[in-house]
């Protein structure tokens, strides 16, 4: 069907996931593209054998690992060491793949100017796209909308498409489950940081815009993300500051400090999107870097500093508020 078949592989990292993991690994066993292989590694589940007793249903259709637990970013790193595919796909055990999800992006892999014999050249591309959401019964609850395609494929896609990534982190608009990753990438940046809870996908996409790779995204919805109160996020409480989001957000204004060192814009990108999210140290800190870069914009730039810092405020005031009633 194409000059470039490689095999991909379908890591599925499961704990405690007998709720949801038959439904991943169904969306997977129906892709459209049949030369995968599913590995499926339990981390550690403390659910009485019940994800063990899932994923074994499956026989030879799948294979499995166990581990002790140590977290989603360990299970995925046995994934990858385990694989026999050319290309990584990542699954969580509570989401699901659209069934062109693999071919789609295999389509577009074929369609790039390159030599499909090496790996080195290979490996510098890596394909995302979209996803829908759905609750915990698998009823879509949003749709990932036209308009957002097209802004998103217009970032990501652009000559500084990598830049704008680390500068409006967070941002990006596609699903972490949508990738589509060559297996000797990780050789290159390395694999997920097993220190990390919750940014660890994150962590490794910065790696990935950091050095220079080539990321694709494709304008489809090739992914359902599945929104419940059981993920680790929620269970954990999310928020944007935790040592984790210190990191994340510091390193990503001390990149930008010393790669684009006089180039106000992304300075203001990014503080715009620090203040969003309520980190005003790094919000002023960006401010204050675009304003040295671009003395003579200084007064507009303190105003839209003091905008997007107000709104915050706000913001930040109104959830507390929230909170306080709910409980």
């Amino acid at each position: 069907m194409y000059q470039y078949e490689p095999k991909v592989s379908i890591v599925i990292p499961a704990f405690n996931a007998s709720n949801f993991l038959g439904e991943a690994i169904d969306s997977a066993l129906a892709q459209t593209y049949k030369n995968i292989e599913i590995i499926v590694v339990n981390d550690g589940s403390k659910d009485d054998g019940a994800t063990r007793k899932v994923a074994l249903s499956y026989g030879n259709k799948i294979r499995y690992f166990e581990k002790e637990n140590g977290g989603s970013s360990s299970a995925m790193n046995l994934g990858i060491q385990k694989m026999t595919g050319e290309w990584f796909s990542w699954l969580s055990h509570d989401d699901l793949y659209y069934p062109n999800k693999i071919e789609a992006e295999i389509e577009f892999i074929n369609s790039l100017n390159i030599n499909f014999l090496n790996a080195d050249e290979l490996q510098k591309h890596i394909c995302v796209a979209s996803a829908d959401l759905i609750d915990g019964e698998g009823n879509i609850i949003q749709r990932f909308s036209k308009r957002k395609i097209e802004s998103t494929f217009k970032k990501i896609n652009s000559e500084d498409g990598n830049i704008r990534l680390i500068a409006e982190p967070i941002q990006a608009g596609f699903h972490g489950c949508s990738c589509l990753i060559h297996r000797k990438a990780f050789e290159i940046v390395g694999m997920f940081d097993e220190n990390l809870r919750l940014l660890n996908d994150m962590d490794l996409w910065f790696r990935f815009y950091a050095n220079n790779y080539d990321i694709h995204y494709l304008p489809l919805i090739l992914v359902k993300g599945r929104v419940h109160s059981k993920q680790v996020s929620r269970k954990i409480g999310f928020s944007y500051h935790n040592l984790e989001q210190d990191m994340f957000w510091r390193r990503n204004l001390k990149w930008l400090e010393e790669n684009y060192p006089n180039n106000y814009e992304y300075f203001s990108l990014y503080g715009k999107t620090a203040y969003k999210k309520t980190r005003f140290i790094e919000g002023k800190k960006a401010f204050e870097d675009a304003i040295k870069i671009y003395p003579n914009r200084k007064i507009l730039l303190m105003v839209e500093a003091w905008i997007y810092s107000s709104e915050a405020k706000i913001r930040e005031l109104g959830k507390k508020i929230y909170l306080w009633l709910k409980a």
